[in-house]
């Protein structure tokens, strides 16, 4: 098994390679968004939106605003659910790398398909993200919204077809890494943002997101072993 990966790459994992963050120019006011508690009516409303079923793939266009730079770092790419598998994040450009969890197990994939593997358990704070991650996922891609209200306190905001979902942490050492989501759409996710501390900011844009089953190929980047090449 492979070493521990280092703090930063350990929570990239979990934060779907969201990365730390660094001050953020401008960043966007929720305050109305975080001072509008959801009930369980517009939750039911809003888990038909997003309940895609036990598989979901799509395209990523990631955005990282850090106070050095003038412009967001961009980066693009794809990911792959499977509710019995986990969640791989696949970025294409500008480089390729690749971060998965599956079943408490962080995988790192490097640009020539090289894997490195942590167990979720030898870190405090990765376990509990660890933890909390299936039922997040399951929330974003399946419409399983009500569960999230035992680990984050759930707001909400519609407006027509478009809608806002805020969530804000309960767990203290989760809420360290990621004090606040903003999660947006219309008839299917759209957007997530989240929200570090003095107004950083991370923005994924997702699109094509379908239910397709994964193929043979997509479900080998949940595996701890890395593919021989082909003969």
């Amino acid at each position: 098994m492979a070493s521990l990966l280092p703090r930063t790459c350990l929570i990239g994992v979990l934060l779907f390679s969201l990365s730390l963050f660094s001050h953020a120019n401008q960043s966007p006011s929720y305050d109305a968004l975080f001072s509008q508690n959801a009930d369980n009516a517009q939750l039911q409303t809003l888990a038909q939106h997003l309940n895609s079923g036990e598989t979901a793939q799509g395209n990523f266009t990631q955005y990282r605003y850090l106070k050095v730079l003038k412009k967001p770092l961009v980066s693009h790419g794809q990911f792959l659910f499977q509710n019995q598998q986990g969640l791989a994040w696949l970025q294409t450009r500008p480089f390729a790398s690749g971060l998965v969890l599956t079943q408490g197990a962080l995988i790192q994939i490097d640009s020539d398909g090289n894997r490195q593997v942590s167990q979720a358990q030898n870190n405090q704070q990765a376990n509990a993200l660890a933890q909390m991650m299936p039922t997040l996922m399951n929330g974003l891609l399946q419409g399983e919204i009500a569960p999230l209200a035992s680990q984050f306190s759930l707001f909400l905001l519609q407006e027509g077809q478009q809608w806002q979902l805020g969530l804000v942490p309960l767990d203290p050492l989760i809420k360290q890494a990621m004090p606040k989501l903003v999660l947006q759409g219309e008839q299917q996710l759209q957007q997530l943002i989240l929200l570090g501390h003095n107004g950083d900011r991370s923005e994924i844009h997702f699109e094509q997101i379908t239910n397709q089953p994964l193929t043979e190929q997509q479900l080998n980047y949940f595996s701890s072993v890395t593919p021989k090449p082909a003969q």
